[in-house]
């Protein structure tokens, strides 16, 4: 019997500590990650900075950026607060895009209405000077929000030449210049090396994480120790 109490302590003491040992170092990766996230935040606003397109307290959706014109508007009928129909998003006046079924608050003017679909920004390198106008958008339907497949976006780069770039990518094959262009995008904060700095809670989970993991490497030290001098007892 006790040699059977002794060897459940020391299995019970193996499990804590490798537990508590694989916790810390999940916490370790994180850590490492948003300072890395942290660190590249830093650099992106020292080298870039974003230009409010606001005018009259919203931002028009008709823009002409160096004789590229772009607008966003939509076909369909009213429901109560919120407007459905096709989204259509031309470029030239020619239509680059329709989101099927779209839905924008009606209560919103402008391109606030189609806020959590589609926004434009515009970009400013700070040493250069230049500027680039920047459409993004969610190309996943909303209702796949909660799917297990990464959601899609698409943007659109347009330089002070009038060229014009586009991008599709998801949240798990975006550039670090994509992640700052999709920041705010149906209020969602995406970071290159993690998402952890921009999640309510993020640095409380690690704390957390690191809590149970000290206290599981003590526990285990613990039954070691307890096994270790049951054993000594019966020797005695």
């Amino acid at each position: 019997m006790t040699d059977n109490k002794n060897n459940r302590y020391l299995y019970l003491s193996h499990f804590l500590f490798i537990l508590g040992l694989l916790l810390i170092t999940l916490v370790a990766y994180f850590l490492i990650q948003s300072i890395r996230e942290t660190f590249y935040q830093n650099r992106f606003e020292k080298q870039y900075d974003f230009i409010s397109l606001v005018e009259d307290g919203e931002i028009d959706p008709v823009q002409v950026f160096h004789g590229v014109k772009v607008n966003t508007f939509l076909q369909g009928e009213e429901e109560s607060d919120k407007q459905s129909g096709n989204i259509i998003f031309e470029v030239k006046d020619e239509t680059e895009v329709r989101f099927k079924g779209g839905k924008v608050h009606s209560t919103q003017k402008g391109m606030s209405a189609f806020v959590d679909v589609i926004q434009y920004k515009v970009m400013v390198e700070k040493g250069k000077g230049s500027k680039s106008f920047i459409i993004v958008m969610r190309m996943t339907p909303m209702s796949e929000k909660l799917s297990s497949t990464p959601i899609k976006y698409r943007t659109y780069s347009i330089n002070e030449n009038g060229v014009i770039s586009k991008s599709d990518f998801t949240t798990d094959t975006k550039s670090k210049l994509e992640t700052q262009w999709i920041k705010g995008l149906f209020g969602e904060n995406h970071g290159y090396y993690t998402n952890l700095p921009y999640q309510k809670g993020g640095t409380i989970s690690l704390l957390f994480l690191t809590l149970i993991g000290i206290l599981s490497m003590i526990g285990g030290v613990w039954f070691r120790r307890r096994g270790l001098f049951a054993d000594g007892e019966k020797a005695a």
